[in-house]
């Protein structure tokens, strides 16, 4: 049985306890210096700050570029691979005073690790409907899910196209990283939404925002720094 589409709402950017990610890049500004680019997002990937800071300008004045970092103390660093973040936090590690890169360090994600998560979630649904339809008898359609998960290499790929309309090789990586967390949380959103509509998997649990695990580590993030906002 299936219920309407209305009756799973999960919030735009909205989610209990989470504050969001960070994302980190270093690389060129427009003009070719050395810079790191900052995004800040809310828990679904929304956009809600954005920096690009030359790396000259930070040694001469590191104040701006800790104040703009101290935002993130209490989100999560997300990256295609956790090695990433911490690689742009030691790339700035000098500008900063010690407690603020050891801080920001203690919470990341990884868009791999997301998509692995939300891929079990799949797997377990679609156990549970063969399980459903073995023991009713009943000629139950497959889950259908809205989006495939992508490969990694198309996930790249994607990403590379999402940030190509920046002015500088820095800002294109943050807007493009920007995307992709977007893009898996609509995955998830999307997961969930088939999901619920079926009542019978509806014992896997309540719908929730973010895969479980992506959420316990924002909230472990919210939990452990000072709201600080800019």
């Amino acid at each position: 049985m299936e219920v309407p589409e209305n009756e799973l709402s999960v919030p735009v950017d909205y989610v209990p306890g989470a504050r969001g990610h960070g994302v980190l890049a270093v690389g060129a500004d427009a003009d070719g210096s050395d810079a790191l680019a900052v995004w800040r997002l809310g828990p679904t990937g929304h956009a809600t700050g954005a920096w690009v800071v030359r790396l000259d300008d930070a040694g001469r004045d590191p104040s701006p570029l800790c104040r703009i970092l101290e935002t993130l103390r209490d989100r999560c660093l997300v990256d295609g691979d956790e090695r990433k973040s911490t690689a742009a936090l030691a790339a700035i590690s000098e500008f900063l005073p010690a407690s603020l890169p050891t801080a920001l360090r203690r919470h990341t994600v990884a868009v791999p690790d997301l998509l692995t998560e939300i891929a079990e979630h799949r797997a377990r649904c679609a156990d549970a409907v063969e399980r459903h339809r073995e023991g009713t008898g009943s000629k139950v359609a497959p889950l259908a899910w809205p989006t495939e998960l992508p490969a990694p290499r198309d996930l790249a790929e994607w990403t590379a196209r999402a940030g190509s309309a920046a002015t500088s090789p820095a800002a294109a990586a943050a807007l493009g990283l920007t995307a992709t967390v977007a893009r898996v949380a609509q995955l998830w959103h999307d997961t969930e939404h088939a999901r619920y509509r079926r009542s019978y998997l509806r014992g896997l649990g309540e719908p929730s925002p973010l895969p479980p695990q992506w959420l316990a580590r924002l909230r472990a993030a919210a939990d452990s720094g000072p709201l600080v906002t800019a």
